[in-house]
């Protein structure tokens, strides 16, 4: 307790001393890639809003999409903190760091959209200077709940959530609607940039954060196998480095396959992406990319992690098909207030479990409508 109070007051030493120049506001994002995808279509309507007032904006950002923003949308930010997340979780001195960084800048107001915040974010925020710090009510998912209600208190502003078991995307919408009414037209876009080669392939992204939450390689073995015999499409396999090994095995199912696990960069793959008939993917930022790239259809497998918040996508999103363990699949009908309740907070039911040689046959019927 005692080094959180020197720390706060050499925050406000730094602060009274930088306290002349340009006014910022702040926006804190340190969340993953698929949250990014589906938060970065807010940032030019923030920019261009009332609520900004020509004031400078401060990104403080996740280092894992920065060439997603550098590419597409780095006009959005006068300045831009890249934080290396798995580091600020495990090195207190690169927190203190960050923070000191932080409190160089003369900050007006603190935007801090993430639904389930966690102590790390409160403390780089909450030390600030700011006028105004506006933040979601959000969960404790992330959180001992005593703990988050006693920092709720310190925000000026709580967003209130509309409803439980919101899409993502809506959710975001909610927060900055909040702020002021012109977000109501913001769609999920991602640009992409186009081949002239027509050839038609499908993309199966293979990788996730969570073995939960990840086939095992012969249940991809089966997925490509089916899709091989069954269609005409080529096949192409995509993830990071740690799908390299599993890539590589895949791609010898066939010479229709193709790996380029860990051989892409992450504006590649989204191009890869965006280019395929179909994508097949985990729930994981693959599913994000290839239905904020407009892919005519998207086969996500769940294990019913965090379900509705971001999978399945809601109705009006007709590419897509999602498919969970039977104990969820049999019941998303009929009582997804039960589902929420049960799986918002996460979901360990092997990912393994769901039925595949059932599925197969609708992901094959629709992949030969394309």
């Amino acid at each position: 307790m005692m080094i959180k109070r020197i720390i706060d007051l050499f925050s406000k030493f730094v602060q009274f001393f930088f306290k002349f120049g340009y006014e910022y506001v702040l926006i804190n994002r340190l969340d993953s890639i698929g949250d990014y995808i589906l938060f970065r279509n807010f940032l030019s309507p923030l920019k261009n809003s009332k609520f900004i007032q020509k004031r400078k904006i401060l990104f403080l950002a996740n280092v894992a999409w920065r060439s997603i923003y550098e590419h597409y949308d780095r006009e959005f930010a006068d300045k831009v903190i890249w934080v290396d997340v798995d580091r600020l979780v495990l090195n207190r001195f690169y927190r203190i760091y960050i923070l000191l960084r932080l409190s160089a800048f003369k900050i007006g107001k603190v935007i801090q959209p993430t639904f389930s915040r966690n102590h790390i974010v409160d403390f780089l925020l909450l030390p600030l200077s700011a006028a105004q710090k506006i933040t979601s009510k959000g969960d404790d998912l992330n959180y001992l709940k005593e703990v988050k209600l006693f920092n709720d208190l310190q925000y000026d502003q709580l967003v209130d959530n509309v409803y439980s078991n919101q899409f993502e995307f809506e959710r975001n919408r909610h927060f900055f609607n909040y702020l002021e009414p012109v977000f109501s037209s913001v769609d999920l876009d991602l640009p992409y940039r186009k081949f002239l080669d027509k050839e038609k392939f499908v993309s199966f992204f293979i990788g996730s954060s969570s073995p939960f939450r990840q086939l095992s390689i012969e249940n991809m073995k089966f997925v490509c196998m089916e899709i091989l015999n069954h269609t005409k499409y080529k096949i192409t396999i995509l993830g990071g480095k740690n799908e390299a090994k599993n890539g590589i095995i895949l791609s010898k199912l066939s010479d229709r396959i193709t790996s380029q696990c860990g051989l892409t960069n992450l504006i590649e793959t989204i191009d890869l992406i965006g280019n395929s008939s179909a994508v097949l993917s985990m729930d994981s930022s693959g599913v994000h990319i290839a239905m904020a790239t407009k892919v005519p259809k998207v086969f996500c497998f769940s294990n019913g992690n965090h379900l509705f918040r971001f999978i399945p996508y809601p109705e009006n999103y007709k590419q897509m098909r999602a498919y969970f363990p039977p104990l969820i699949q049999m019941n998303m009908s009929s009582h997804k207030k039960l589902l929420y309740d049960s799986f918002s907070r996460g979901s360990s039911i092997p990912i393994d479990s769901i039925d595949l040689k059932s599925h197969i046959k609708e992901i094959i019927k629709e992949l030969n409508k394309i």
